[in-house]
Parts: C-alpha cells; sequence; structure tokens
C-alpha cells in the first residue's frame, strides 16, 4: 500500500486534467475483452491426480475454459523457485513454457506475469532473488534488463511469444526491494527515479528479447483497483519520468479491498478509478487479477454478493460489465486468478481452492459462464484463432503436424485460405483466393514467419 501522506490529496495529479482531451483523442482502445484467468498452478494439481470436469464430461481445464470464453491465460514466472517449500512456487522458465505451449495448442493468449523474486511478490514483499543479492545498482538494473531479454528471447523461440507481458507483479511498493523500494521515509523522489529505472530496463529488455515481430503489449500492475487517489499518484509519477507502457493492470479483491461497514473498496470506487484511469492516460486498463469465493460464507466478510455459486457469477458478471463500461473502448479485460484451484490433498491450496472456478470436485462453475459473450467464432483453418485464415496458420500446422495436427489438416487450411471472421475474402468483390499450390510454395519459402495481431495499436 502506498503511505506517504501526499498520496490523498494530489486529485488527479502531476498529468492534470489539462491534458486529458489530448490523452483521450491519442487512446488505444483494445480491439477485443481480455476474458482472462490465471491457470498458473495447474500441472501442480493434474500432478497431484486432480481431474478436471464440465457437466461431469472430463477435459483439460484450460480447454474447459476456452470453451467458455477465456481467451486469454496468465502465467507467473519465478527467478528461481527452487529453494521453496510452497507446493505452488514452482513456476521456472521451463515450466512456465511448457504451459504456455498447452495454451497456444488450445488457441489461448498468454500474458506473462514476471515476478522478479525466487518466489511470491506482491505489496507487502518483493524480495530479490537469491543471486542478484549483492548486485550493485548498475549492475541489478542491467541484470533486469538481460534476465526480462532471455526469458522473452526463450519463449519466442520456443514458439509461444506472449502477446502481453507483466513488468513485475503488484508494484505499487515498487520491486527489487531495497533498491527499487518505494515509500521510505524523508523525499521519496531518488527511490522514484530508481523504481523507474529498473521498470524501464525491464520494458527494454521484453522488448528485445521478442523481437519487432512479436513485440508484446506491456502492462505495469498496481494492485489496488479501487483507490484512484493512490494509484494516480503512482501513474503519474511514471509516465513524468517516461516509463513506456501500454495497459494498466489492476487487482481487485473484495475480501482484502471491500469495507462492509461503509461500502468503500465496492464497485463503485472500482468504476471511479478505471474510468478516471482511461480519462488521464488514454491507455486500456485491465484487472489482471481479480476473485470471490464460491463457497465458505461463514469464513467470509459481508459483501455486495451471496458467498454462494450464484454469488460468484453475479460478482464476475458486475465486474465485466463495469469495465466493459470504461470510456473510449478502454475497458480492457478481466482475469481470474487462481482459476485452477480445487481441494486436493496433501497440497496447501490457498482458502481450500474457494475462490477458483471450480468446485470442490474439480467441475466448472457457472461464474464461467459470464466470459461467454467474448467466444470467438471459429474458423476452420484457422489454426492460430486469430479470426482469420493466413500464412502465421500454416506455420501453426506444420509446428504441430504429427502432435496437434494431421495431414488433412493442411487441405482445411488451404481450402479457407484468406478467409476471417468479419468477412471471407471470397466474399469481397474483386477479390481473389490463391491456389493452395502457389500460397504453399510461398509459405515454404516463408517457413520462418510467424504472423501476430495485436489487440491494442
Amino acid at each position: 500500500m502506498l503511505h506517504s501522506s501526499t498520496q490523498t490529496d494530489r486529485g488527479v495529479g502531476a498529468v492534470g486534467w489539462a491534458l486529458a482531451a489530448w490523452l483521450v483523442v491519442s487512446a488505444c482502445p483494445v480491439e477485443a475483452f481480455m476474458a482472462g484467468a490465471d491457470i498458473s498452478g495447474l500441472p501442480v494439481f493434474e500432478d497431484a491426480g486432480i481431474t478436471y470436469t464440465h457437466n461431469g464430461v472430463a477435459g483439460d481445464a484450460i480447454e474447459i475454459l476456452a470453451a467458455h470464453g477465456v481467451g486469454w491465460q496468465r502465467l507467473r514466472l519465478f527467478v528461481d523457485p527452487t529453494n521453496s517449500s510452497d507446493d505452488f512456487v514452482v513456476n521456472d522458465l521451463s515450466y512456465t513454457i511448457d504451459l504456455a505451449k498447452r495454451v497456444k495448442a488450445a488457441g489461448g493468449k498468454v500474458l506473462l506475469d514476471l515476478h522478479y523474486s525466487d518466489t511470491w511478490a506482491d505489496p507487502g514483499k518483493q524480495n530479490k532473488p537469491q543471486a542478484w543479492e549483492s548486485l550493485s545498482q548498475s549492475q541489478l538494473t542491467a541484470r533486469v534488463h538481460d534476465y526480462t531479454r532471455d526469458v522473452l528471447a526463450a519463449f519466442k523461440t520456443e514458439g509461444v511469444a506472449p502477446e502481453m507481458v507483466q513488468v513485475g507483479n503488484e508494484v505499487s511498493n515498487g520491486m527489487l526491494w531495497d533498491d527499487g523500494y518505494l515509500w521510505g521515509p524523508g523525499s521519496n523522489e531518488p527511490r522514484l527515479d530508481r523504481f523507474a529505472e529498473l521498470l524501464t530496463a525491464g520494458i527494454n529488455g521484453a522488448k528485445e528479447g521478442a523481437g519487432p515481430d512479436d513485440e508484446p503489449l506491456i502492462m505495469v500492475h498496481h494492485d489496488r483497483a479501487d483507490l484512484w487517489a493512490r494509484t494516480s499518484y503512482f501513474f503519474d509519477e511514471l509516465i513524468e519520468r517516461n516509463v513506456d507502457f501500454d495497459v494498466i493492470g489492476y487487482s481487485y479483491y473484495p475480501k482484502w479491498h471491500y469495507d462492509p461497514s461503509t461500502g468503500a473498496g465496492g464497485l463503485d470506487d472500482v468504476a471511479e478509478n478505471l474510468n478516471n484511469s482511461a480519462l488521464a492516460y488514454g491507455k486500456p486498463v485491465v484487472i489482471a487479477e481479480t476473485g470471490f469465493a464460491s463457497r465458505g460464507a461463514q469464513w467470509e466478510p459481508t459483501y455486495e454478493f451471496p458467498v454462494t455459486e450464484e454469488g460468484q457469477r453475479q460478482f464476475l458478471e458486475a465486474l465485466v460489465d463495469t469495465v466493459q463500461a470504461v470510456p473510449n473502448g478502454l475497458g480492457g479485460g478481466v482475469f481470474w486468478w487462481f482459476a485452477e484451484a480445487v481441494p486436493a490433498w496433501p497440497l496447501r491450496v490457498w482458502e481450500g481452492g474457494r475462490y477458483g472456478l471450480f468446485d470442490e470436485k474439480a467441475d466448472l462453475l457457472s461464474a464461467a459462464s459470464v466470459f461467454e459473450e467474448f467466444l470467438i467464432p471459429t474458423l476452420p483453418g484457422d489454426f492460430n484463432s486469430d479470426g482469420v485464415v493466413d500464412a502465421a496458420d500454416y506455420t501453426v500446422w506444420r509446428d504441430g503436424l504429427g502432435d496437434t495436427y494431421e495431414l488433412g489438416d493442411y487441405g482445411t487450411w488451404a481450402d479457407h485460405y484468406g478467409q476471417t471472421i468479419a468477412a471471407p475474402q471470397s466474399a469481397i468483390p474483386g477479390s481473389a483466393v490463391p491456389e493452395p499450390p502457389a500460397v504453399a510454395l510461398v509459405l515454404l519459402a516463408l517457413a520462418g514467419y510467424a504472423g501476430r495481431l495485436r489487440t491494442a495499436s
């Protein structure tokens, strides 16, 4: 949390409403709502013997969620989690790349959540990786850049470049403490400068590692979606220091943010913050983490919604509506955290899995139906699910041949080449679909090509 008393009386902050009109004109609305979930612990549950189902029919949890409109998956990454005894601090590079492959195979997109730590990073702790503890300030900055560059390059090499990257997790109090710690005694300007330097190093590393063809959207993630006074101070200071990012991410959990005695921290406050953020900064705003229990009301305060399966659905529906109502098309999306959580002895599952999108028996809960409005219509041959059948789909088919795809799928791709969800190319006057053999020759010559459709300009 932010502790400086100056944060609550700055109003709109350094950006100022005088600039708001210009920022809105230059805003980049997202083209498609990011209906997402964080399933970073899924292999841990699967290794413990959990089988996920929908209406009792077993399936892959990623595919079950995708069938209900969850087109994005958020995957966390720790630097070196090997020293942790936490059942869910296992997300090293190879683990996360393997999980990203599953997401991509199901037609999903990846938000990579970089915890610059060997364990959980959040507003209460942002501990340096053990191997980085003795680095000087300049060495740490270089390490953040190089580490991030190498991570993105590894994802790209494996064919699973993430569409969006969080440079740090819930960094409202800074990151990589104490070097990047904010809100200590005395003037905060030097600490803000240092924090901005570390963020910029990570951002530049992500762009360099991904390369221009796969450059991801960059998110900066704050933990309080409900507090405009605090978040405006934070983002004003970053923009003043020329931190270059694309998306504003927020966390929102009624369990920690809502005060039932006053009503503070409710969805009205979330709406105010999201709307003000969009107007002030002209960037898409995304709820990068959220959650609400479907059971166990005896362990919860009183909220705006009941702690039941139906209450969980109502909460998510209201939150999605709040984000969609953000002005100028800048309501970017909602990601449900720990969607895969279920009771799984002997795993130490946070809150017993009550906040997941599956019930005690790992059957899908009705809250997932809220995302169904964001289902992308299927198009034969559109193997990367971007709404168009093109050269990128050939690459996906080729790379998955013998595993995900069969030889016959080539014919499906060739028959539909050039078509889009909006309007098949053959239906556009004056257009012609290239003959499949000619297309194949061109594609074989461009075997390294991988297409990418950005969700924001």
